[in-house]
């Protein structure tokens, strides 16, 4: 395969080295670095990387790093998630909230070349542009932006749909005033029905573990 010219990816050798992920990293040149992220696919872009199997065993290990402060130095932040266990919707759900808190974008992958693909990716625009991820991260229109990541969380709730979630937010104004609301009050939005706003008000309250 042909690799790619432009500046190199830079990759956290003291915690990255040995991962899969690299075998499967072909297109783009990579050199080890003292850096915050694990990956940084250009000055602006840093991403951290994270399997579930490893989550599961190190849960209060994301949160440190998505509170770091060399990790935070990026103008977009991504946190690869790569989900290898079985039923991983829970642990997806509160993974999506502390991103959404920390202002962190999740980027979810099945399979360590597909982890490697987003990589590649990520820093091949950089290469291109180098303020590609930049210009990407602050939105055009902020409100659409917090709207669109108050839709995602909405629709982590069983049965949720993107539909149902715009609607909350017509009719409620903010996710806060939906967080805050009874079992009863989410009920009487148009197109929800009672099973649908149960499930949502007990995957809004269902305890946050870091």
């Amino acid at each position: 395969l042909a690799v790619a010219g432009g500046s190199k990816l830079i990759v956290n050798r003291r915690r990255q080295e040995g991962n899969p992920v690299l075998k499967y990293v072909r297109n783009v040149r990579y050199e080890w670095g003292d850096i915050g992220a694990d990956f940084e696919c250009g000055s602006t872009c840093g991403v951290l990387y994270l399997a579930l199997k490893y989550h599961k065993l190190h849960p209060n290990y994301i949160l440190s790093r998505l509170t770091g402060k060399e990790e935070n130095k990026y103008a977009c932040r991504i946190l690869l998630t790569l989900c290898n266990v079985d039923e991983p919707r829970h642990t997806l759900r509160e993974l999506n909230l502390l991103c959404y808190r920390m202002d962190w974008t999740i980027v979810l992958c099945y399979s360590v070349e597909e982890a490697a693909e987003y990589i590649e990716n990520l820093k091949l625009a950089d290469n291109r542009d180098p303020t590609f991820k930049k210009q990407v991260h602050v939105p055009v229109d902020e409100k659409t932006s917090l709207q669109n990541a108050a839709v995602g969380i909405l629709t982590g709730a069983r049965s949720v749909t993107k539909a149902d979630a715009q609607r909350l937010l017509y009719n409620f104004g903010t996710l806060k005033a939906i967080c805050e609301a009874s079992e009863e009050q989410l009920a009487l939005c148009p197109g929800l029905g009672p099973i649908r706003a149960k499930n949502l008000y007990n995957y809004l309250r269902t305890p946050f573990t870091s």
